[in-house]
């Protein structure tokens, strides 16, 4: 399983804390069972009898999912509420993930409360450990200058002074959630609990992530993916000429893409256009187009019932077996399993 914490500033807004807590702590639960029913299948078809036993083992996810403060004591939401802690920031070890909850008042009294967590993050982000802050958390991400040049979202009414302590950060409070490399914002409550999902799935794997949000995100208005959430992380380069060709990617990916018109278009030669795409973003052109057909292509094998043929046209492609055959190598299956599995777990979950 999975170390996750979340830290919870002083005046913490609840629910910021909870609502993340408690997606974690069912995910934990939910990848537990996972593995239990895919050993007992697996002794099952051995002629073993040792699944019911490992079921039968204690297992509580809150061993794997805990609150930390700076100094382990008890924190008093800003309504009031006390809100009990399980470790110190000291106490932090090697953990797989940190999500940073609101709070309510000045940013400054907050960063002065939190010198603890302020030192240990730049030492979480060189390992790579993903960290999530949610609504005004993004703060201390800021101060701990693990967002400078880089994209970065918050609540809404704290831009301004964002903007104003922070200037290099690339702050774009109208976006949901950001992702900068393992650093995630989300600028709200609403889309810190969609932020906790696509964490989840980097975790646990989509079928978990999937299960949580149809079981507990149900309502939610949203527009964005952890799949757009993932995109967004290629975009925190300097080079405004890829941008502007990514953001023309996005929005023409099931078009007749010519590369070299689109080379042209950005003022490049079909061979600079290539090496400063791929030197910005990390994939080539036509990598990037690629990836956006085919995460395009799982969301509609597991959000609609269009037949394989029909969801290869609507994303960009006319060769279905050239589809398939992308498909697979990129996730390991072909398109009707990849839609079968979904279903399937889909199944289960409203079973139970």
């Amino acid at each position: 399983m999975k170390n996750i914490l979340i830290y919870t500033p002083k005046h913490a807004v609840a629910m910021s804390i909870t609502l993340v807590k408690e997606l974690c702590w069912v995910a934990c639960a939910y990848a537990r069972e996972k593995a239990v029913d895919k050993k007992s299948r697996a002794e099952k078809t051995a002629g073993g009898l040792a699944a019911a036993k490992a079921g039968a083992e204690p297992f509580n996810p809150g061993d794997y999912v805990n609150l930390v403060s700076e100094d382990g004591l008890p924190v008093s939401s800003f309504s009031g509420n006390s809100i009990s802690m399980d470790l110190s920031v000291a106490q932090i070890t090697d953990i797989d993930a940190l999500f940073i909850g609101a709070f309510w008042g000045s940013p400054r009294e907050m960063l002065a409360q939190s010198p603890r967590l302020l030192a240990l993050l730049p030492r979480l982000a060189q390992k790579k450990v993903p960290v999530a802050a949610v609504s005004n958390g993004a703060f201390l991400l800021a101060q701990a200058g693990l967002l400078n040049d880089k994209i970065a979202t918050i609540y809404p009414p704290n831009a301004a002074a964002f903007r104003q302590a922070y200037p290099g950060v690339k702050l774009h409070p109208q976006k949901a959630i950001t992702d900068a490399g393992n650093l995630y914002c989300a600028n709200g409550i609403a889309s810190g609990c969609d932020l906790t999902v696509a964490i989840i799935e980097k975790l646990y794997g989509s079928v978990v992530a999937r299960r949580i949000s149809r079981d507990f995100l149900l309502g939610f208005n949203r527009d964005y993916t952890s799949v757009n959430v993932g995109f967004d992380g290629q975009k925190y380069h300097k080079d405004h000429q890829v941008l502007t060709a990514q953001s023309w990617l996005e929005q023409h990916f099931c078009d007749e893409v010519n590369m070299q018109i689109l080379a042209g278009d950005m003022g490049m030669s079909p061979r600079n256009f290539s090496r400063r795409f791929k030197r910005a973003t990390g994939d080539s052109p036509g990598q990037y187009l690629k990836r956006l057909r085919i995460e395009a292509g799982k969301e509609l094998l597991r959000d609609s019932d269009l037949s394989v043929a029909e969801i290869v046209y609507r994303v960009g492609y006319s060769d279905v077996s050239y589809f398939c055959r992308t498909f697979k190598a990129m996730q390991g299956c072909m398109p009707n399993c990849y839609r079968r599995q979904h279903n399937e777990q889909f199944v289960l979950a409203q079973v139970r």
